[in-house]
């Protein structure tokens, strides 16, 4: 099992003359502390394995970009600190997706499901907002109408005006950010919002 450079290097050298089993070697040399690495990356713990796997896999992939005699845990880390830093990104993203979306969801259900037993503030979620739809320019409620409560596709209701489907895209997303802001400004005002 190597433990310093120059067994790393001799594995090295037979993986790369076809001896794939010496990269086990390389693995047992570098996996704890590409380990420690990544964790301390990453914003939570369930993902290291995955991203030292990949890292893994793509040194081994890479393995003919390495040059011989530098330092081989250098390299290996730079890929997983790579790894773990898009990572890091996507699971960032992901989170502040569903923090910006969960009352976009909640919207989407009462549109789907009508009155919600959930309430926001103190009147059914439903009630607010069908005030809310109201509010909208007209041709905007009833596309978000048609296809949430009516459940048209995009398609036939971009055909009933003419339109693309892009457009009818656009128009129920400007019209779920401003039922999302109407919501918003009413749970302000029945004081359960900053």
């Amino acid at each position: 099992m190597p433990s310093d450079h120059d067994d790393i290097e001799q594995a090295i050298v037979r993986v790369r003359a076809g001896d794939r089993e010496a990269f086990r070697a390389v693995i047992v040399a570098c996996e704890g502390q590409l380990r420690a690495l990544v964790a301390a990356i990453l914003p939570h713990l369930s993902a290291v394995d995955d991203v030292v796997q990949k890292t893994l896999v793509i040194a081994f992939y890479r393995l003919d970009q390495y040059e011989a005699g530098t330092s081989f845990m250098a390299w290996i880390s730079t890929i997983a600190r790579y790894q773990a830093l898009n990572e890091r990104r996507r699971w960032l993203a992901e989170r502040s997706f569903k923090q910006r979306f969960s009352a976009e969801h909640q919207l989407t259900q009462a549109l789907y499901h009508g009155d919600d037993p959930g309430t926001f503030g103190q009147e059914p979620l439903a009630a607010q907002l069908a005030g809310c739809i109201a509010s909208l320019r007209e041709q905007a409620g009833e596309i978000v109408k048609a296809h949430y409560l009516d459940q048209e596709k995009i398609e036939d209701i971009a055909a009933r005006y003419g339109r693309s489907s892009d457009w009818v895209h656009l128009v129920l997303h400007r019209a779920r950010k401003a039922l999302r802001s109407c919501l918003t400004a009413k749970l302000r005002v029945d004081g359960h919002g900053a």
